[in-house]
């Protein structure tokens, strides 16, 4: 199992749930790559999604009800349910509710709100363009953070080893693979034999399969490309301005996540969406300010800490992608901004493509 975020927690975690040995290589965070789990609020869009069908849509909802199946076993880990998306224009608004009637059908809650409702009920929402929003009392936030320690805990209990290495090299040997390993650490061996091996390595995929021999693997997976790195800015905010009601949950304003925290007065916000490595302040600022939007209360917010990350973004292809390369080498990365939400439906299907069955199945 090589990856150190939130996939590839939650993927370790599952295959030993389900009687697999696991051997997790997860490099340590302190230098290079940022994972885009740095940057990840945790918001969990799955319900409210535009996605009407396909594997998206499939995914999302597998997603959303794995989640309320596995948290409680991995303790406490800090969630917040119900998550309402802003619409400010005209002419979302029939379409909105389209899927509102589409949802319902499906049974999935999803209800429209009426600007009436929302401005009666929190203020801070006020916007001049406000047409109503969705509200979705299955979608909702988990604490990044929280959530990574108590998966690395969860698995320690299940025996999974984790090696502080980085995979250098993927070569077959028989029907096994060998992995070569770097660690600082001593007492990591410079390889590693395994019997199925899951990249769960977002931009450091290409290296690796960059040396496996063409001939080796499935003609019938097409990857088409490398992934995109795109980062990823979020912040912490004092908003003493904040009207006393507050905000109704973790809310999508024209496209940004604001998070309530425990904290008085205090929000995240996030994330941006810039191509490449490098940050960019007018980013930053443009996302603080909801491109022009934001509300008294907002602009007068203070910074309290900013963070980012580096998200993979699949070339030519939907995100994830979810694959099997070669027997034995799965590929599951390019979760792109939602690898926290689709987290578990990536673990169950790499179970089910290495005929591991559920610890509950008969």
């Amino acid at each position: 199992m090589v990856g150190a975020g939130s996939v590839g927690s939650v993927t370790a975690w599952w295959l030993a749930r389900c009687g697999a040995r696991v051997v997790w290589l997860a490099p340590r965070t302190g230098g290079g790559e940022q994972p885009g789990s740095l940057a990840a609020l945790g918001v969990l869009m799955g319900h409210c999604s535009r996605r009407l069908r396909g594997r998206s849509w499939r995914l999302r909802r597998t997603a959303l009800a794995l989640w309320r199946q596995w948290l409680p076993l991995l303790g406490p880990v800090p969630q917040q349910w119900g998550l309402t998306v802003l619409c400010h224009q005209p002419d979302e608004v029939e379409r909105l509710q389209a899927l509102v009637r589409q949802r319902l059908g499906e049974g999935c809650p999803l209800a429209w709100r009426t600007r009436e409702d929302l401005l009666s009920r929190w203020p801070a929402l006020a916007a001049t363009d406000l047409q109503g929003g969705l509200w979705s009392p299955q979608d909702g936030q988990l604490d990044p953070a929280p959530l990574l320690t108590a998966l690395a805990e969860a698995t320690g209990h299940l025996g999974v080893q984790r090696w502080p290495a980085q995979v250098t090299d993927l070569k077959p040997e028989g029907r096994n693979w060998r992995l070569q390993l770097q660690a600082s650490d001593p007492d990591c061996p410079a390889t590693l034999l395994a019997s199925a091996v899951v990249l769960c390595t977002g931009l450091g995929t290409g290296r690796l399969l960059a040396g496996l021999d063409p001939l080796i693997l499935d003609p019938s997976v097409r990857l088409n490309g490398p992934m995109t790195p795109v980062l990823g800015q979020a912040a912490a905010l004092h908003c003493p301005m904040l009207p006393p009601q507050g905000l109704p949950g973790p809310v999508v304003w024209r496209g940004v996540h604001l998070i309530p925290r425990p904290q008085h007065q205090q929000l995240w916000i996030g994330a941006t969406v810039e191509p490449g490595h490098q940050s960019q302040d007018h980013c930053f600022e443009q996302m603080l300010r909801l491109d022009g939007t934001a509300p008294p209360w907002l602009r007068q917010a203070q910074v309290l800490c900013r963070w980012q990350g580096i998200r993979a973004r699949p070339v030519g292809r939907p995100a994830p992608i979810l694959a099997t390369l070669a027997p034995g080498v799965l590929l599951t990365s390019g979760h792109y901004r939602n690898g926290i939400l689709l987290a578990p439906a990536t673990a169950a299907w790499t179970a089910r493509q290495l005929g591991l069955l559920p610890p509950d199945a008969p």
